[in-house]
């Protein structure tokens, strides 16, 4: 069995495009890495719900930046876009010190947000009328930010040091891959996953080629 992995930055619709050589190749089948769109957990927390308001407002972002053709219509073969790990499965697994180290920095972030009266221009003299209107500007983007900086910080953490993610989006295209008979697939991944997840389908027996998006360097950025 043959995996081609195709790299991307979340929001290039030049990456997403790329795809349509790839799967012109006698692919069998296309998994993107996506999940599915549950959120409710089994407990409730205040760490959850800033998480998850932190993850829908990034998923939002790269929807609202996007605008390359959709996979599902493009494709003319079966496209599996649930492989990635649900929320409500992926946050318990961060440990506790990640958490907290993260809601207070975020946290912080967040209160400067709210209490912190002007933000001068920085280095620069300027009129008070400017410095309250660039106060109305920042504030805000500090109080909407912070969520987005916990869910950041932990799937950054998450990614570097457990790796679950990978593990489970290896195994479900192993296994749907399987059941269906498929001999060669596309996966259409962040380049970020590109470090571990071609190397965990090789151990189940897979040959992996791996392409890179035109703008790795910015997939290391927005990871997720």
């Amino acid at each position: 069995m043959k995996a081609v992995f195709q790299g991307e930055f979340h929001i290039s619709s030049t990456d997403r495009e790329s795809l349509d050589s790839h799967l012109d190749a006698d692919a069998d089948a296309l998994f993107v890495e996506q999940r599915e769109d549950r959120a409710s957990p089994d407990n409730w927390s205040i760490g959850y719900l800033s998480f998850l308001i932190g993850a829908l407002t990034l998923y939002w972002l790269q929807a609202a930046l996007y605008d390359g053709p959709d996979i599902k219509e493009k494709a003319e073969i079966p496209v599996y876009d649930e492989i990635d790990t649900d929320l409500p499965e992926l946050y318990p697994r961060f440990p506790k010190s990640w958490i907290l180290g993260s809601g207070i920095i975020s946290g912080l972030v967040f209160a400067a947000g709210l209490f912190v009266p002007v933000y001068p221009f920085p280095f620069i003299d300027a009129p008070a009328v400017a410095s309250l209107a660039f106060t109305a500007v920042v504030k805000p983007m500090m109080v909407i930010g912070a969520p987005l900086l916990f869910s950041f910080f932990l799937i950054i953490l998450e990614e570097r040091r457990l790796g679950t993610r990978d593990q489970d989006m290896a195994e479900e295209i192993h296994r749907s891959s399987k059941e269906n008979g498929y001999d060669t697939i596309v996966v259409s991944c962040g380049d970020a996953h590109l470090d571990s997840l071609p190397d965990l389908l090789e151990e189940k027996g897979w040959e992996t080629e791996v392409n890179e998006s035109d703008h790795s360097w910015a997939a290391k950025i927005w990871r997720w």
